[in-house]
């Protein structure tokens, strides 16, 4: 064997025993890793994603490679395939198709104008500060090919089955020009800080794959990630807002009408959502016997019930666990044309865990942020997003808990939990008043609603619901 030779396959073999031991790390550590493999040539990310497979130890290694054709794409957050991926504790995905490239193509293309490209930029940094800041692992590899290797490659390809797979006219796109200097801009300032892109050049297929399978090992031994600073909140409520609310009721004969009218409304309103593509997200929150399932009956009464996905968010699984814990609601996030509606939802995260102690402070304080960016990719593909605090007395609520253990038909919705949860009213109050202040946003307001009096609630919630579609759809 030549000397050369066998240098390289030394090399391979060296480094392919440093890949399994940052593997078998990562594992021993609970930490997932996202190897990102981007640039202007799909075939050579292609080939190094099959040689990381070759490499890793495949029981825990998985591939993400988005196709823009994909119908299930329709009306979701540009995100989306990317969270519904997102690897566990210990596990490896190789995504192929990387949010940075697709969004380098979008903008060469034109389709992002400059302030929708700031925005995503934008949401893209803040996504990975996320997965950073959560422990997980990530490398960034940019394979970069120069415009005549790949018209080379279209003409040895030219009159074959693989002609149109060699190089794509995206490749091309992103060769030179405006689109080289477009992918540029776009890998900077989507790039935390101390998290460049790596490129290597990839017209050699072995110097290609050792680069950047090297480049991919010191990524993933990198110490430490990044902590995303808790978010101010833009627009503060005082303290004792939600104990100033103010409860009323509604007269039993003109609660009637009332609900009939706006079902009638919002039932039109949801068929032209549907037929136009819109997408729609209501998220319920609120304490103990508020009255969040009675008001979801009264505002589906007149949905067509194909269209419309009821989600009550239990205590998460193991699986669920072993992930962000914002997974579990991106495979929720509805397709367009469809309405999700969240019996409790995501701010679990900074009322039952915050207080339970099930988050660590610097877990549900970053949180903030994490979710106005999560309610933020959802307006940004078009979604309706509106959100409901049902603040319930503390009195009301009690006279509520006995009725319910009265009840032969009730009485299995009351445990234990109910009451323990009851003896910390003071500290789930300060909770929600935190979230509320600090997750009120134009593009995905809260509504607080006075729930004393379930026959208000009730309208109050399917008058709101059918006016922020009346906004979208009527103007």
């Amino acid at each position: 064997m030549p000397a050369k030779r066998l240098a390289v396959d030394k090399a391979f073999s060296a480094l392919h025993l440093r890949l399994l031991a940052v593997q078998r790390r990562l594992a021993s550590q609970g930490r997932p890793a996202v190897i990102l493999v981007g640039g202007n040539d799909r075939l050579s990310a292609s080939s190094f994603a099959n040689r990381l497979q070759e490499w890793f130890d495949a029981r825990t290694i998985e591939f993400c490679a988005p196709f823009e054709g994909d119908p299930s794409f329709a009306g979701r957050p540009f995100l989306w395939p990317y969270w519904m991926r997102m690897p566990a504790k210990g596990r490896v995905l190789v995504v192929v198709g990387d949010w940075v490239t697709r969004t380098a193509i979008q903008a060469t293309r034109g389709e992002l104008e400059r302030e929708d490209l700031r925005t995503r930029l934008k949401a893209l940094r803040q996504f990975e500060e996320t997965l950073l800041a959560n422990g997980v692992a990530l490398a960034k590899i940019w394979l970069t090919t120069t415009r005549k290797s790949l018209r080379r490659r279209l003409r040895d390809a030219e009159d074959t089955d693989a002609e149109g797979w060699v190089v794509t006219d995206d490749d091309l796109l992103l060769s030179d020009g405006k689109g080289a200097k477009v992918s540029t801009d776009c890998r900077r300032h989507a790039s935390p800080a101390g998290h460049a892109w790596h490129k290597v050049p990839a017209a050699e297929t072995k110097r290609r794959d050792l680069l950047a399978g090297r480049s991919v090992v010191d990524q993933l031994n990198r110490k430490g990630g990044i902590s995303t600073k808790a978010l101010r909140p833009s627009r503060l409520r005082p303290r004792g807002l939600l104990d100033h609310v103010v409860h009323s009721e509604m007269d039993r004969d003109e609660y009637g009408p009332a609900m009939r009218k706006w079902q009638a409304r919002l039932g039109r309103l949801s068929r032209l959502a549907a037929k136009r593509g819109v997408p729609a997200v209501v998220v319920l929150e609120g304490p103990d016997a508020a009255g969040k399932g009675g008001a979801i009956r009264r505002l589906c009464a007149q949905l067509d019930a194909g269209l419309v996905s009821i989600h009550s968010i239990p205590a998460p699984t193991p699986d669920e666990k072993s992930r962000h814990y914002l997974w579990r609601f991106w495979n929720k996030v509805p397709a367009a044309g469809h309405l999700a509606i969240f019996d409790r939802s995501w701010y679990g995260r900074v009322l039952v865990e915050r207080v339970e102690g099930f988050a660590k402070p610097a877990e549900w304080q970053r949180a903030y942020a994490e979710i106005n960016a999560f309610e933020a990719e959802l307006a940004a593909s078009g979604a309706i997003v509106i959100k409901f605090w049902l603040h319930l007395s503390k009195d009301e609520q009690l006279r509520r808990f006995r009725s319910r253990e009265d009840s032969p038909h009730k009485r299995h919705k009351m445990t234990a939990e109910d009451y323990r949860n009851r003896a910390k009213w003071d500290v789930n109050l300060r909770a929600a008043e935190d979230m509320v202040s600090r997750t009120d946003t134009p593009h995905a307001p809260w509504v607080v609603v006075p729930a004393d009096d379930k026959r208000s609630t009730r309208v109050t919630i399917l008058r709101a619901v059918t006016r922020a579609f009346a906004d979208r759809l009527e103007r």
